[in-house]
């Protein structure tokens, strides 16, 4: 039985393994040499964080890391926060995203400092001048009707677009990039894009020298503006949370990850080849065998089945008999070829299951023989040993 006083130690010392194993590696970036951790390779297959000093006016440093030179393909992003009450010299970005080992990628810092009110305001009315802007240009006013120009889903895509490209050097403390406006403004177009303007008679009151055309444009105009009033209203409710603008920008290319090994691991196990029969009259052959696997996915990357499992390839050392007696060999090396799937149980276990390439001669009349080739189905349980390490790029 336990002792209490070692069980406390066992889970003490568990934690501590645990807490270990969430831990991030910190790498340093230094503005003044512009280096992320002086020039050392990245950490790879691990969590890791930037961290780094940051001036007192900046309240957001923002991480990407891209597979890329171009910056095309983004691996990872993070970011920091300065709190309201807090004031601290330094920033902290986790990662969460593992790199990958014998890689390169591209690092982007990026620090936000606050705008105030009016810049906000001066940010909402220049946006709200493109969106305008961008409705006149997409309605069309003929004698009877208005209609828009595109498709209501195509509009609605392209404002969006015009505020998210409006707004690509600021950030929100919310984290929340501008989501696209919403139904009401989707319904307020299509209805724009069916109005008729020979409504206008019953919805607005004639005034005082002035015909039915001019009436029907009083009309277009209500519309339209209908559509800018709520554009405007949800780009302010937007622009409304605490606005922060880009200060300074950091690219850091060809940032090398550390060396990861590749692995090809050495199978040695016993397997039974099937020869023929059922359950009850099964008959099958049986030898030890040597291999190879290839891993189908790394720890770091994928999951748990597929870090486990493996391709394998191989030979039987010895040859087996087949029901009748008749000894199976293999071609090429006159022995039984195997090509199958592993799966690790345990540690160094592995169970194998997959086709072997048999050959069996049989004797023709003349004295001769006859060789004929078949695929047969083998499991087996082998001893695994990873070798060639340090095979990389």
């Amino acid at each position: 039985m336990i002792k209490p006083r070692t069980l406390c130690a066992i889970l003490a010392l568990l934690s501590l393994s645990l807490a270990g194993s969430a831990q991030y590696q910190p790498v340093v970036f230094d503005p003044g040499s512009n280096l992320l951790g002086n020039g050392q390779p990245l950490p790879a297959e691990k969590q890791w964080s930037i961290t780094g000093p940051v001036a007192p006016d900046i309240g957001i440093v923002e991480a990407r890391i891209y597979e890329d030179a171009a910056m095309k393909h983004m691996a990872t992003k993070g970011r920091w926060e300065q709190t309201e009450l807090g004031n601290s010299p330094s920033f902290n970005i986790n990662l969460d995203q593992k790199l990958r080992g014998n890689a390169k990628y591209t690092v982007v810092l990026g620090f936000y400092s606050s705008i105030g009110r009016e810049a906000s305001d001066t940010l909402a009315a220049r946006l709200s001048a493109y969106l305008g802007a961008y409705v006149d240009q997409s309605v069309d006013v003929s004698s009877n009707r208005t209609r828009l120009t595109k498709p209501v889903g195509q509009v609605m895509d392209e404002l969006s677009i015009i505020v998210r490209r409006g707004t690509d050097n600021y950030r929100s403390r919310l984290d929340m990039p501008f989501a696209g406006f919403s139904q009401l403004v989707e319904d307020k177009l299509a209805r724009l894009n069916d109005t008729r303007l020979s409504d206008a008679k019953y919805l607005f009151k004639k005034k005082k020298d002035e015909d039915k055309r001019d009436q029907r444009i009083d009309m277009a105009r209500h519309e339209i503006g209908a559509v800018k009033a709520m554009l405007n209203a949800e780009l302010h409710s937007y622009l409304d949370r605490e606005m922060m603008v880009l200060q300074h920008r950091t690219v850091l290319t060809d940032q090398a990850t550390e060396h990861t090994p590749n692995t090809i691991s050495l199978n040695v196990g016993y397997g039974g080849i099937y020869n023929s029969g059922t359950a009850d009259d099964l008959s099958y052959g049986q030898a030890p065998y040597v291999g190879i696997s290839f891993p189908l996915g790394r720890r770091a990357f994928s999951s748990r089945f597929w870090s486990n499992s493996s391709i394998s390839l191989g030979a039987f050392v010895e040859n087996t008999e087949d029901h009748d007696g008749t000894v199976v060999t293999g071609p090429l090396i006159d022995r039984p070829i195997y090509l199958g799937y592993g799966y690790r149980v345990f540690r160094m276990i592995r169970l194998n299951a997959g086709g072997t390439l048999v050959q069996k001669d049989t004797p023709n009349l003349d004295g001769g023989t006859s060789s004929s080739l078949e695929v047969r189905p083998f499991i087996g349980v082998s001893l695994e040993i990873n070798l060639w390490l340090g095979i990389g790029k």
